[in-house]
């Protein structure tokens, strides 16, 4: 057993922008049914209600009519006076540990450190061939010693229903636990280079060295999101969790670039979809961040769509004076379907970064015939100017990262580059200029 796990009188990991400080204890209390959880060698609070099974909650012993739980899905069971059993109104384990791997869960700190030798003796077995994922995972992505593997909800059903009892002690929205057959689960793991994890790898396969007996430190897992294999609304993610104790890393914002990368936006006849909604206070700003940074790096004139075309036509003026960009006019739905977002969401990120300036426009129109006036004027459609220097001054000021998280030469299989770009050729057709101008209708 990992021996940086704390001890009882020592605090645990609460990690920042947790809920828990914002709701009254009486919330929390009826809200959670786990105080706390090992995962590995962390130890932190939980944040909400998950349904692990009764047995587990209430012991080996419990007979499942005897207690209620607050917050279960099931049917609430009933005394035969006709009276419902009292539903506790705190939190009934104090620690719950959690392998890092599998996520199989139990209360008892002897079973988890038996669970874990298991593991280890595997990796000492067979070290080469050990992953951190089920065998019939996928590499989908490999950058960096990130890591997004995909797992078949239907293949592996015991890992993702554990994964996702899991992840609901931290989402407070989350309904799916046990019929994981319509989702795919895409894991997000790390190697440090010193555990012997080149920067990228093209293979399904992976050497680790060092300690290898130091579960939880060699090789993480970070967090996850689910997609449904068919979503009637074209959602590219159904949830999306880091865990608390990896949170504030930009982590989120990788998983989402990967989620869209994943539904296939570029290719020819796709559906541009979003995440499934609605979105929870924390995942719509996180949300709304990813949609402002997205529509940045395109008003930026970066490449943002599948063929690798600039997004802005260069101009060239008097001899002495800079190339600058020309004045592009563009619907919402165009710069949706450039950077694969729906038109909603630009709506929302344009809003979140407040550099539109409304450019007002009157036009005649033609009154019905018979009538005395020559004509009237009404408003037509707002048209939004956005400046090249407004967007760079929004980035600088959010600490905007002008390169996305995710780099297309680490997507694997059919998600990999058909053929790598000329750096060389594209430089040259970059042009420069300071304060390149945008017009934006919203019509």
């Amino acid at each position: 057993m990992p021996e940086a796990i704390p001890q009882d009188d020592q605090p645990a990991i609460t990690a920042p922008g947790s809920p828990s400080h914002q709701r009254r204890a009486s919330l929390k209390a009826l809200s959670r049914n786990i105080n706390k959880v090992v995962l590995g060698n962390l130890y932190f609070d939980t944040w909400y209600f998950s349904p692990y099974p009764e047995t587990v909650i209430f012991g080996p012993d419990h007979h499942p009519k005897a207690h209620s739980i607050n917050g279960d899905h099931g049917s609430s069971h009933s005394h035969k006076n006709g009276h419902h059993a009292e539903k506790p109104t705190t939190s009934i384990i104090s620690k719950l540990h959690v392998c890092p791997y599998c996520f199989k869960y139990t209360p008892n700190p002897a079973d988890y450190i038996a669970h874990l030798q298991v593991h280890v003796r595997e990796l000492e077995n067979d070290s080469e061939n050990w992953w951190p994922v089920p065998k019939t995972a996928l590499k989908v992505y490999e950058w960096n010693g990130y890591t997004v593997w995909d797992v078949d909800g239907e293949q592996e059903k015991l890992y993702c229903q554990n994964l996702s009892l899991f992840a609901k002690l931290f989402l407070e929205q989350k309904s799916v636990f046990f019929d994981t057959s319509g989702f795919h689960y895409f894991v997000l793991t790390h190697a440090p280079a010193s555990a012997g994890t080149p920067a990228k790898i093209r293979g399904r396969r992976r050497r680790l060295s060092g300690n290898n007996a130091d579960l939880g430190l060699n090789t993480q897992v970070l967090g996850f999101f689910s997609k449904e294999n068919l979503s009637w609304d074209a959602n590219n993610l159904a949830c999306i969790l880091v865990f608390p104790p990896y949170q504030h890393r930009n982590l989120g914002q990788l998983l989402m670039a990967i989620s869209y990368k994943l539904s296939g936006w570029e290719w020819e006849d796709s559906i541009i979809g979003g995440p499934e909604k609605p979105l929870s206070a924390m995942g719509r700003k996180a949300y709304v961040r990813f949609w402002s940074e997205r529509v940045a790096r395109f008003f930026m004139g970066m490449t943002a769509d599948a063929e690798g075309e600039k997004v802005f036509r260069t101009v060239k003026e008097k001899k002495g004076k800079r190339t600058t960009f020309a004045r592009e006019i563009m619907t919402i739905k165009e710069i949706g379907d450039r950077t694969g977002i729906l038109p909603e969401d630009v709506i929302a990120a344009l809003s979140e970064m407040g550099v539109c300036v409304p450019q007002k426009r009157l036009k005649k129109v033609k009154v019905e015939e018979g009538k005395d006036e020559g004509g009237r004027e009404e408003d037509s459609p707002t048209t939004m100017l956005v400046k090249r220097s407004d967007v760079l001054a929004w980035a600088e000021a959010h600490s905007v990262d002008l390169v996305s998280p995710v780099k297309e030469e680490g997507f694997l299989g059919e998600w990999a580059m058909s053929e790598p770009e000329d750096e060389d050729v594209q430089s040259k057709e970059d042009g420069s200029g300071e304060d390149r101008e945008i017009a934006d209708s919203t019509e």
